[in-house]
């Protein structure tokens, strides 16, 4: 009986302790106790703020690039004061844009440079963007009367041919462009057999790829970017689109079942089909197969078809 009282008075003691304890942090928690002051991540901050230049000159670029503004055939002036402090405003977060601009009117196609110069102007205003108008206000003040050719021709001697889009410039890019350019027979022949556009599936590729390299740093600075290949994976998701088994099998199971609403039609029946009788060390080797991309092509394309 005595050893029964103290074993109650342990427990009851021991939820007494627990209980102060949640009360005690629910109180800290409500009064603001446990604050602390927050850090900003500094790869979000960055992506955050050079999202916000790329979106700035998005228009422009969509429409310099298409090829949408005609050029009237009006040559103007193209090489004055104005427009020098526009590029040189825009020359650091906007190379890519300032060498085609400029290359269009060393050219000759002033009247088009001009066009794409003053969207540029407009869609950078319209986004606030701050740096441009201190940059280019700063210019006006300090040049003086006007620019000369030669003015403009030793400013583009400073600007480095990168792109407008800040991802771009990334070493992550970099490899994921080589590694994708390796595989472009592997594309062709995956389009061709499924009728999926490889732009589509780079532009999947390349979302999943990105999120790999900036996740698994250790694998991408050991592995990946030694060999300038894309990285693949093999525990949760498999192969370098990172698709995970149970949506591999079902992706094999929607060729052979006419039923399902995801039957692409007999033509793909046969395009998965297994060459060993052990079906699930075969689905791991082809998908992972890090010297040939072919199934992890393959597999994703008929996800999407």
């Amino acid at each position: 009986m005595k050893l029964f009282k103290l074993l109650a008075k342990f427990v009851i003691g021991a939820f007494a302790l627990v209980g102060f304890g949640l009360s005690a942090a629910y109180m800290a928690v409500s009064l603001h106790l446990t604050d602390t002051k927050g850090v900003i991540d500094e790869q979000s901050d960055a992506f955050w703020r050079q999202s916000k230049a790329s979106a700035a000159a998005a228009p422009a670029l969509v429409i310099g690039f298409s090829g949408m503004l005609a050029d009237d055939g009006e040559e103007g002036t193209f090489f004055n004061k104005a427009n020098y402090c526009v590029l040189k405003a825009v020359k650091t977060g906007y190379p890519a844009e300032f060498n085609r601009i400029f290359g269009l009117a060393a050219a000759g196609n002033q009247g088009l440079a001009q066009k794409n110069l003053d969207y540029l102007a407009k869609a950078l205003n319209a986004a606030q963007d701050r740096e441009f108008y201190t940059a280019r206000q700063a210019c006006a003040s300090d040049l003086g009367a006007g620019a000369s050719r030669k003015e403009f021709d030793i400013l583009a001697g400073t600007v480095a041919a990168k792109s407008p889009l800040a991802w771009a410039n990334t070493e992550e890019w970099e490899f994921f462009k080589a590694g994708v350019l390796k595989d472009r027979a592997i594309l062709d022949r995956v389009e061709k057999e499924t009728g999926i556009g490889k732009r589509l599936l780079v532009a999947e590729l390349m979302a999943e790829q990105m999120r790999l390299f900036y996740s698994d740093r250790p694998t991408f600075k050991k592995a990946i970017a030694p060999l300038k290949v894309l990285g693949s994976m093999t525990e949760f998701s498999w192969g370098i689109f990172g698709i995970k088994p149970e949506t591999a099998m079902k992706i094999e199971d929607n060729l052979k079942n006419p039923a399902s609403a995801f039957y692409p039609g007999q033509g793909y029946s046969k395009m998965l089909d297994f060459k060993t009788a052990n079906v699930r060390q075969e689905r791991f080797s082809r998908i992972t197969d890090w010297r040939d991309h072919y199934y992890a092509y393959l597999y994703a394309a008929l996800f999407n078809k």
